[in-house]
């Protein structure tokens, strides 16, 4: 019986002892192979593994061990993000904190080294789990993103990016969590949207210098009207100006008929004109705020101005990428006419469109909002109120005022922080920004470069790397690399420190050697300004995570200060392999920094995997109880069989609905080929390997196992794994276990003169089934092949991949089984219609078209005595694939008496079963029955002998196990 987890531990045990690992991904010893160089995209170590993360981990395992057995020295280093949001949200929640305020009053000191404890000690569990499921990263030591050697490398390499003059500070607006206080890149608030209720309203906008002139605007922020510096209208299309209750209305053609059914009334239209006509048109503000009258004087403002192209969405949003073909990214205009009233506000200051729109027409910004989403004193009577709240106070004044045509609420999808949940704003803020304009078109030329997996990544990648924006780097928060950036307090002088050492030797104060470099302690080092010889101090944000992430490929190693041999031979990257939605994160971030640095891409190739979903297709989630855990599906089913389950039901690239029920088919899948191996070693014994002379089955099965293998080459190197998966098992179920064990049953009995061959051809398969499949599942592959051949000495992995042996591969031989396969199953289709046990002979099955030799192997399956070609009339037929199968189901007398012989056979080596007796033992037979039962089981006494391995036969003393065949009843024993 097939007990997979004593196995897994079997296995565990002996990579272990005999220092496998170690010894195959020696630095030292492979220093002559060529590399392979897969990085692996740190998960977050606070996090709990589920079984999306399994998957990753499958796949990276498979390309690692894939290649390892081709030859190359792989670089097994883990690794793991410990900065970031995620890390601080759960320690305020940890502690009861609830604002950057309560952090500063527990203090920063504090806070960090809350934030350091639960970001280390947790990867020990991760590597428990890879260990597990068999992932070679679990035997090395991780890269730890919080380690100095790893914030060393980041300030390198922000002092290399400002070395490029790609740093600089600047205002722009950007999203912005007015609970973490911090700011967001555009990429983190693809992340999180949820449906939140909101006002809707149509505001009324006076025209300057006309009487109750009106340009009717829509929108569900209200609070941004405080910082409204234009309306848009569409140049090329019509808009009107209607009349009700002695107010003149302008609205968009198209938008008349909808107003009137939402207002329930009846528009009097007394002028039509283009949108281009309104151009210029200057309008009053409808909140006379301090923030409004700084645009008094200002002749760009609140103005009319026509709509332009902008890319309002991205269509790689976390959780949706199911519905990734429908998500077009595309361009689309500010202004659409067939929403609203066809007018749409502007708020450079709170919008990424309406910023995008005002640079174009290089418009003021307003933005008087502070740090926690709360207007400042510029909103007057609104300061203090968080603008969300204020919301309903702005369209109650508005009311007030006569500037509100209708309000309701709706419900819609709302940009919320990718880790607290809070509703983000776009605000005006103070940051530090890397310029994506120098390295913008080396990247599109790289990527080009990049062979992506699946290939439509390629596409994908470009676009977004077309409409990349310089990346704001720095974040308001505490647990991070510190920005290593330092300003004179005196004449501003600005300067980057690129490692622990400069700072030594800068510093106005001597420093520990084992200092811990992060926020807490580097905030308080000053140094001496180069231009005035003031003191300079260091800007207090830390750097956006995703910085982090994107310099692996060599902070990893700690280069440029540490292990500079190791990165020079690894560099650069070989593969990286993680979820479509890092497109829009880990790839781009990584192909930034390496251009940035390098000049080049970091990476050769990507591989992108689909989402792992909840059976039902939802997202799993601890809130509705739907996620697997890892540890979980690995106490359910066994680390292979996840394996091969990830590696079997669908593209890696697509989404998967994980489910328990499918992933035990490859357990069973699994069970046949163990039960494979258990046929092999019971017959086995006293046999010497050899490959002639083959016969018809032996040469198709040899031609499968290398079809198969070029194939499984073919399929892992195009990340098409499901393929390689399937064609694997398929060969061990279908083809060796199911079609040419039962034809070759006879052959490998422990009387047959040829069995050598056909044992010779099962161990052949055997062995090169473990070594193929063994990169998917690495622990039964491994134990197949200790059995065979490692004597747990040598590994599997210490074999190379196998390559087939092309003058094994016979396509002709494969197409004449497969047509065979469809007879056989036709024709075994008609017997059990007509309820003919396959152990019975039958005289003749007609089959559509000659196979030649392989008819034969039709005739053994199907248990009948000849096989012809052509058609009958008479006898039983059924429709395959290929023609027309016929058999006669005729039990003839001379049939019935093999029958029995069969039946008899059959209930021996039950019994000897169940008195667990091996194929070796011999028994001493004894048989009773009616005198014409007798005499025909004389016929075949010798066979029974040879078949049941009896030393002798007593015909016509009684036993006391009882067989009853037809209508005849049979006693036996022995």
């Amino acid at each position: 019986m097939l007990e997979l987890k004593e196995i897994e531990e079997k296995i565990r045990k002996f990579w272990e002892e005999k220092k496998i690992v170690q010894k195959l991904s020696d630095f030292e010893s492979n220093k002559n192979k060529p590399k392979f160089y897969l990085l692996d995209g740190p998960p977050y170590v606070n996090a709990e593994p589920h079984v999306g993360h399994v998957k990753t981990r499958v796949f990276k395992d498979v390309w690692n061990k894939y290649m390892l057995m081709n030859g190359f020295f792989v670089w097994f280093q883990p690794g793991f993000d410990c900065h970031g949001l995620p890390i601080e949200n759960m320690v305020e929640k940890q502690l009861g904190l609830k604002s950057k305020k309560e952090i500063e009053k527990f203090g920063v000191d504090k806070f960090i080294e809350e934030c350091k404890k639960r970001a280390k000690g947790n990867e020990k569990v991760w590597m428990e789990l890879y260990r597990k499921i068999g992932d070679w990263r679990g035997y090395f030591q991780p890269y730890l993103t919080l380690e100095n050697y790893y914030i060393e490398a980041g300030w390198w390499s922000v002092k290399e990016m400002w070395k490029k003059g790609m740093l600089y500070v600047g205002e722009k607006p950007t999203y912005w969590c007015p609970h973490c206080e911090t700011s967001l890149s555009g990429y983190e608030v693809t992340d999180s949207y949820s449906n939140v209720k909101d006002p809707y309203i149509y505001v009324k906008f006076p025209v300057k210098n006309r009487e109750k002139e009106y340009l009717v605007v829509f929108t569900t922020t209200p609070w941004t009207l405080v910082s409204n510096v234009a309306i848009v209208v569409k140049g090329d299309e019509n808009y009107i100006k209607v009349e009700l209750n002695g107010e003149k209305l302008i609205i968009a053609e198209k938008r008349l008929k909808p107003l009137e059914e939402l207002l329930k009334v009846k528009f009097k239209v007394v002028e039509k004109f283009l949108g281009k006509d309104l151009e210029g048109v200057e309008y009053k503000p409808v909140l006379k705020v301090s923030a409004q009258k700084k645009l008094d004087n200002n002749p760009k403002a609140r103005k009319v101005y026509l709509s332009i192209p902008v890319l309002k969405s991205k269509s790689y949003k976390h959780g949706v990428l199911e519905k990734a073909k429908e998500l077009k990214e595309e361009f689309f205009d500010f202004v659409n006419v067939e929403e609203g009233s066809g007018l749409v506000h502007c708020a450079p200051g709170h919008g990424p469109e309406d910023y995008y729109l005002g640079e174009h027409y290089k418009l003021p910004v307003l933005s008087p909002v502070d740090d926690e989403g709360k207007f400042t004193e510029e909103a007057d009577f609104l300061k203090g109120i968080f603008v969300k709240e204020a919301d309903k106070i702005i369209v109650e004044f508005l009311k007030k005022n006569g500037l509100i045509l209708y309000d309701d609420f709706v419900v819609h999808s709302y940009p919320l922080c990718w880790r607290c949940k809070s509703p983000l704003i776009f605000r005006l803020t103070k940051q530090w920004f890397l310029s994506v304009d120098k390295i913008k078109e080396k990247m599109l030329e790289e990527n080009e470069k990049v062979k992506w997996l699946p290939s439509f990544g390629k596409d994908r990648f470009r676009n977004w790397l077309k409409d990349a924006v310089d990346w704001c780097i720095s974040r308001q928060r505490y647990w991070g690399i510190p920005l290593p950036i330092w300003v004179c307090e005196n004449c501003r002088n600005l300067e980057v420190i690129g490692s622990f050492e400069e700072l030594k030797k800068k510093s106005l104060t001597p420093l520990d050697d084992n200092i811990d470099l992060h926020k807490n302690n580097v905030d308080k080092i000053s140094i001496r300004c180069e231009k005035c010889g003031e003191s300079m101090n260091r800007v207090h944000d830390i750097l956006d995570v995703w910085f982090d992430s994107g310099i692996a490929p060599w902070a990893s190693l700690g280069y440029p200060y540490r292990n500079k041999e190791i990165f020079e031979r690894l560099w650069k990257v070989d593969l990286v392999d993680e979820s479509q939605d890092q497109i829009r994160g880990w790839f781009y971030s990584l192909m930034f920094a390496g251009v940035s640095i390098f000049s080049e891409a970091p990476y050769k190739a990507v591989a992108m995997n689909g989402w792992v979903l909840d059976e039902k297709g939802e997202k799993m989630s601890k809130s509705l109880g739907n996620v697997v855990w890892a540890n979980e599906a690995i106490e359910k089913l066994g680390a292979d069989v996840l394996r091969i389950y990830f590696c079997w039901e669908n593209s890696p690239w697509e989404q998967q609905n994980f489910s328990f029920s499918n992933a035990e088919i490859v357990k069973r899948q699994i069970n046949v080929l163990w039960n494979t191996l258990q046929f092999f070693e019971i017959y086995s014994g006293e046999f010497n390997f050899t490959l002639e002379p083959l016969k018809v089955e032996d040469r198709w099965i040899l031609s499968r196992l290398n079809t198969t293998i070029k194939n499984v080459r073919n399929f892992i190197e195009n990340f098409e794994f499901e393929k390689a998966g399937r064609e694997i098992m398929n060969f061990a179920v279908e083809d060796l276990s199911r079609t040419y064990i039962k034809i070759v049953r006879d052959r490998v009995s422990i009387n047959s003169p040829e069995r050598s061959v056909p044992l010779s051809v099962i161990k052949k398969c055997l062995t090169e089934i473990s070594k193929t499949l063994a990169p998917i599942a690495s622990f039964i592959s491994e134990e197949i092949y200790q059995r065979l051949e490692g004597r747990y000495e040598r590994s599997v992995f210490e074999e190379a991949f196998p390559k087939p042996e092309e003058e094994f591969i016979d396509e002709e031989l494969e197409r004449k089984f497969e047509y065979a396969k469809e007879f056989i199953e036709g024709i075994l289709a008609i017997r059990q219609s007509g309820k003919i046990k396959t152990r019975w002979p039958l005289k003749t099955a007609i089959i559509p078209i000659d196979l030649g030799e392989v008819n034969d192997v039709v005739k053994i399956l199907t248990n009948v005595k000849e096989v012809k070609v052509g058609e009958s009339e008479n006898l039983s037929s059924r429709e395959t694939k290929y023609g027309t199968v016929y058999l006669d189901l005729n039990l003839y007398e001379e049939l019935k008496e093999e029958a029995i012989f069969r039946e008899l056979v059959r209930a021996i080596q039950e019994e000897r079963k169940k008195r667990k007796m091996n194929v070796w033992e011999k028994i001493e037979l004894k048989i009773d029955a009616d005198e014409e039962t007798l005499k025909s089981i004389e016929k075949f006494s010798e066979e029974i002998m040879k078949e049941v391995g009896a030393e002798s036969i007593v015909i016509g003393e009684s036993g006391k196990i009882k067989l009853e065949v037809f209508d005849r009843e049979i006693l036996f024993d022995f």
